[in-house]
């Protein structure tokens, strides 16, 4: 390897872990039109849950079925609306339109519980990050949950690289032969 080969693949790493730190401690805007609550109930739906109805890309499944169905995925937005803001479900069902299909009854557990480790901003903004958590049962979050915390960083940061780093393999594998 020649001397400036070694010198940009080390200002390359220098670079994506830069970019890995900066991000994942940048400060946490709040653009909700709707405060949260752990205790509250919501007395009618969210204002944006036809939106988020629309992001998700499955069929909805037969009523008569626990999970997938319109309704209950409606009542799952909505918990999340409540929990985290309209704009932030909103925002987490775009991520992860998988969670709508999640067990809505678990999301406030979970929440309580990272709450006790983290204090309720950092939980809500570990799982705005890492909207996967929201399939965790309430028994696993209670555990400690510090490696859940570090990994919603790297999660928000890898989100939008698949198509970087697949350049800078197929850019990798071809350089390598160039000696």
């Amino acid at each position: 390897m020649t001397p400036r080969f070694k010198l940009a693949n080390a200002l390359a790493m220098v670079v994506l872990f830069a970019a890995t730190v900066v991000d994942g401690f940048a400060p946490i805007v709040h653009n909700s039109r709707t405060e949260t609550s752990l205790h509250a109930a919501r007395s009618k739906p969210s204002p944006l849950l036809e939106e988020a109805l629309s992001v998700y890309p499955f069929q909805f499944r037969p009523d008569d079925e626990k999970s997938g169905t319109k309704v209950s995925c409606s009542a799952a937005f909505n918990e999340l609306a409540r929990l985290y803001g309209d704009e932030e479900a909103l925002a987490m069902v775009k991520i992860e339109p998988s969670s709508l299909r999640f067990p809505s009854d678990n999301f406030e557990p979970c929440l309580e519980a990272w709450t006790e480790q983290f204090g309720l901003e950092s939980a809500q903004a570990m799982v705005r990050r890492n909207p996967g958590l929201l399939g965790i049962p309430p028994w696993q979050a209670e555990k400690p949950s510090e490696s859940c915390m570090a990994l919603s960083y790297v999660v928000a940061v890898t989100r939008p690289l698949p198509k970087i780093l697949a350049v800078g393999g197929i850019l990798a594998i071809l350089t390598a032969g160039l000696r």
